[in-house]
């Protein structure tokens, strides 16, 4: 708690000119929810499975505590059930600043070897973002040399990718943003929300709409070049904004 005060109290004392602030995070904040696994995880080990001494020896399966070595990747998650109460106490703070900043917050997180793109927002489907302090962009996108994971991962977090509530006012949801894969097919399985490729973003702020110009730049399948998806981030409307 003491570092986040000390994160708010210094973001109070950005200049009244700032626009958009841009949070980097080590994973991202909005992303399918991995709880099913969590348990299955927790499962193993409370019958007994990490003990066994053929599990137990495969330093790929049981870390040194005896614990599922995938369980440590899944707690790093914000969509963590030992994580969710942060997270929603991060957005809160995040969305009070944005509304009486008039300041557009767009997060950008990656660690998970693909790329998507999501959003928070007010639950009020007529409040365009310009005007809703609560939409905050989420630009998945993993380092450009991080080997992607097999279809059949990236299929399962996709099968969870829905639409949740953060609380009352605001809910959350990944963009359908891989319509067409970088070959101009359908993507595998159709996972339109997640794409398993090696992947960079760039940032370009628009000075004519103060909006942000995001390109997630995928490599081509024949690892020759890279082809962009653009998300546009619009700048949040001075004055008062919806409550």
């Amino acid at each position: 708690p003491a570092t986040y005060d000390m994160i708010f109290e210094r973001l109070e004392q950005l200049p009244r000119s700032v626009r958009h602030l841009v949070v980097f995070l080590g994973v991202p904040i909005v992303y399918p929810r991995l709880t099913y696994i969590e348990r299955a995880l927790a499962g193993m080990k409370s019958i007994g499975l990490t003990k066994l001494n053929f599990i137990a020896s495969k330093r790929a399966l049981v870390n040194i505590w005896g614990e599922p070595e995938l369980s440590d990747d899944m707690n790093d998650h914000w969509t963590s059930e030992v994580h969710l109460a942060e997270r929603k106490q991060l957005v809160l703070r995040l969305q009070d600043f944005a509304r009486r900043r008039s300041v557009r917050v767009t997060f950008v997180g990656g660690d998970v070897h693909c790329c998507g793109a999501g959003r928070f927002a007010s639950v009020n489907p007529a409040l365009p973002p310009e005007r809703d302090f609560r939409f905050m962009p989420q630009i998945v996108s993993s380092a450009i040399m991080n080997i992607p994971p097999p279809n059949l991962v990236i299929r399962a977090v996709h099968s969870s990718a829905k639409t949740y509530e953060l609380d009352g006012s605001t809910d959350e949801l990944m963009y359908r943003l891989f319509e067409q894969d970088v070959n101009g097919h359908a993507p595998p399985n159709n996972n339109t929300k997640l794409l398993a490729r090696r992947n960079f973003s760039s940032y370009v702020e628009d000075l004519s709409s103060r909006s942000l110009i995001i390109n997630i730049h995928v490599q081509n399948s024949n690892n020759v070049g890279t082809k962009a998806y653009h998300i546009g981030v619009p700048a949040l409307d001075v004055g008062p904004n919806v409550v």
